[in-house]
């Protein structure tokens, strides 16, 4: 095991490499798909009060970059370029589509549909090296007293191996944590993998309902929808290729016959689900998926992505809480953690794996940055009038962490992080003073157990600040078992480690899991 460990540790600075993504300063409107860059370092964050030292802290996160879900984008994108190349319909862009979109094919079926990619894994890598790195006395506190890390799992192999890469950084930053970290990581499906399980049978209902599909359709259906199919394509195909497909003379299955082409709509947002896909398998792969979508272009189809999840998944309709309610047992988790270490538990840091399906919900829940605004439906989502974008709600490896303190006085205090940024609590929760990122934690019990569950809710102060309305606006036309550890974590890393798996249903969604 030592040996194992030694040569994981070896391996760990190769592995670490400088995560920012490398879009440059032009915008490409990934949606869910975005690479994980953190938002924020230790150096900006605020000096923890006078007087208090840190006691526990926990996590959730999103599973880092995977490969497509299903041979499903790309067997359409496939099978429309070989019937424009029979009918000698290709531009010389065009041309390059079929051989780009077979190379990425191929690099799927090397990695494993939905598995987790090299990139994924160095993400969390990354992440569990700086949590470390930005909390050495806490880490240390554990190493020196009987205290252990906890690592949970939605139980889906991606998540999985989230966690496993997430430890195998706490090691890279800190090797004596080896004897903290647990031989086994448990799957919590009912908290990290809740959206499909029977007793939210009334979220399923609600996500399939008309309601959400006729939003949805308001939003797709627009004029500009068309248009920008139209744009994507014509740089690809010749205008009477395009005319019959817009026609629809053409109709393509993917190999479940669940998803097809019938449309330029369709046939434009197959593509762009293999352009944002391409970032998350840089290290399977060089792509030039850039090339076939311009900016203007890829936000109207992040706009179009961004507007399912957000009504499927995030703040959605005014006055109705069924798709982030579902998230308050994890909520309250969180806040059992922080109770059961006040009371001598000697869990010190939690961390747990999940999916978009996960973190959306959650957000919506306490309203972080972005999540805090529902519509009606008279004023439908826009990016002109919301907040809410998928690049920046759920990125690859999003992840939001609670930091616990407490001093002499036996007064407790916390704050967030938001894919590394810390941030203020929502509107509703009084920090400790003016500008503060820290807060009493019967406070933030009162404001975020009171907006879950308001009728069971004991506000902890005698105010509730009332929280910002934000205002709804006029639909515009732009609009997560690990196996044994840590004694296989390097072993894991070099065999790459091993690759596991839900797929989505609509025709031209982009599986947010």
């Amino acid at each position: 095991m030592c040996a194992s460990l030694a040569l994981s540790i070896a391996l760990a600075p190769a592995a670490f490499a400088d995560d920012t993504t490398a879009q440059g300063t032009q915008h490409t409107f990934y949606s869910s798909k975005t690479p994980y860059a953190a938002q924020g370092t230790a150096a900006d964050y605020q000096q923890v009060p006078t007087g208090f030292t840190q006691i526990y802290t926990e996590s959730l996160a999103r599973h880092g970059a995977r490969a497509l879900s299903s041979f499903k984008y790309d067997s359409l994108t496939q099978q429309l370029w070989a019937q424009a190349q029979s009918e000698n319909a290709l531009t010389p862009l065009g041309a390059t589509l079929g051989p780009e979109t077979a190379a990425l094919t191929a690099a799927n079926n090397t990695l494993g549909y939905g598995n987790l990619s090299g990139l994924g894994a160095t993400q969390h890598q990354q992440i569990g090296a700086r949590a470390v790195e930005r909390m050495p006395d806490f880490f240390a506190q554990i190493i020196a007293s009987d205290d252990i890390i906890e690592l949970e799992s939605s139980g889906e192999p991606r998540a999985t191996e989230s966690g496993e890469n997430f430890a195998v950084g706490l090691l890279a930053a800190n090797p004596a944590l080896a004897d903290k970290l647990p031989t086994t990581m448990p799957a919590s499906p009912e908290t990290l993998h809740f959206h499909d399980q029977e007793f939210n049978q009334d979220y399923m209902d609600y996500e399939e309902s008309d309601l959400v599909a006729d939003s949805v359709a308001a939003i797709w259906d627009q004029p500009q929808s068309k248009e920008v199919s139209r744009h994507v394509l014509e740089r690809l195909y010749t205008t009477d290729f395009v005319d019959r497909l817009a026609a629809g003379d053409y109709h393509f299955e993917d190999p479940k016959g669940k998803t097809t082409i019938d449309n330029e709509v369709d046939a434009a947002m197959m593509l762009y689900n293999l352009y944002i896909i391409a970032p998350d398998l840089v290290e399977e792969g060089d792509w030039n998926f850039d090339q076939y979508l311009e900016p203007e272009d890829a936000e109207w189809f992040a706009y179009l992505l961004d507007t399912e999840d957000f009504y499927s998944k995030g703040p959605a309709f005014v006055g109705n809480d069924i798709t982030y309610k579902m998230a308050t047992p994890l909520l309250q988790e969180f806040f059992d953690g922080i109770d059961a270490r006040l009371a001598g538990s000697n869990v010190a840091a939690t961390f747990r794996f999940a999916h978009a399906e996960t973190i959306v919900p959650f957000a919506a829940l306490i309203q972080l940055p972005g999540s805090e605004q529902p519509v009606t439906a008279a004023t439908p989502y826009t990016y002109a009038t919301n907040a809410w974008r998928g690049e920046s709600v759920t990125p690859m490896a999003a992840n939001v962490q609670w930091d616990v303190y407490s001093n002499s006085a036996g007064q407790t205090i916390m704050r967030m992080l938001y894919n590394e940024k810390e941030i203020a609590f929502n509107s509703s929760c009084q920090p400790l003073e003016a500008g503060s990122h820290y807060y009493d934690v019967t406070e933030v019990k009162r404001c975020l157990l009171g907006i879950a569950v308001p009728e069971t809710s004991t506000p902890a102060v005698s105010t509730d600040p009332v929280a910002n309305t934000a205002a709804s606006t006029q639909l515009a036309e732009t609009g997560a078992q690990l196996g044994t550890m840590p004694a296989l974590i390097a072993l894991l890393l070099l065999a790459g480690i091993a690759l596991r798996v839900v797929h989505r249903k609509r025709n031209a969604h982009a599986d947010a899991a």
